[in-house]
């Protein structure tokens, strides 16, 4: 648990020494049973969304969360702590809101949104400096110079453009966990309502997931550029 700690220390310090940020970057990781939880953590006192429990450890509380402190179903489904709901699933919820022409299209899109199917019993969420585990996935939520840096230095391994998948909604959720989880890589995405309105996502923020397969490269390509 130190090395981890002290590995997240100086991952933290490489990503703010060359990116401007308002808050830190925050590690996440999935505990599928009770007995897996490390020591030092409590359970968050409240009932909220997950993207808010980001926020929430990017301004420096440690914690965390079952399914039962999980507000947005949508979001504890995306991230593997229980079945996504089925109206959502089916894109019924989303086409209600006015968001897509018509059932068909919904339904089209939220059967390729990024759904961790493998449930576990708990999220723990930390700032990254403060994370003495393993991060399954790391966010960082920053404004876009800051996510071109990371693509720049994500590209200066690979050589390869950077391929993002996002919607516009199940952002911190599905694009910044699900995603780079499922993956074992980086995605970018733009936000959605319920993270900007919930989560005090700003206008002029976005929000980066780096899976720990990654998290490596992106540290050494910031190191080099």
């Amino acid at each position: 648990m130190a090395d981890n700690l002290e590995k997240n220390k100086k991952y933290c310090e490489m990503i703010e020494s060359k990116i401007n940020l308002d808050a830190k970057p925050v590690a996440m990781k999935l505990i599928k049973t009770e007995e897996d939880l490390p020591e030092g953590y409590d359970l968050i006192d409240e009932k909220i969304r997950h993207c808010e429990m980001v926020r929430k450890a990017s301004l420096g509380d440690k914690f965390y969360s079952t399914i039962d402190q999980q507000l947005c179903l949508g979001g504890a489904g995306a991230i593997g702590l229980r079945d996504m709901p089925e109206k959502l699933a089916n894109g019924e919820k989303y086409f209600s809101l006015g968001r897509f022409q018509d059932l068909e299209t919904a339904k089209k899109l939220t059967g390729k949104l990024s759904i961790i199917e493998d449930i576990s019993w708990g999220m723990i969420y930390a700032p990254l400096d403060e994370a003495d585990f393993e991060a399954d996935v790391i966010q960082v939520i920053t404004e876009p110079v800051g996510g071109m840096k990371l693509a720049q230095s994500i590209v200066y391994k690979t050589g390869e453009k950077i391929n993002p998948s996002f919607a516009g909604i199940q952002s911190l959720c599905g694009d910044a966990f699900a995603n780079p989880y499922l993956a074992d890589g980086i995605n970018f995405t733009l936000g959605c309502d319920g993270s900007r309105k919930a989560a005090d996502i700003k206008d002029n923020e976005m929000t980066v997931g780096i899976s720990k397969a990654k998290i490596e490269e992106v540290i050494s390509g910031l190191e080099s550029i």
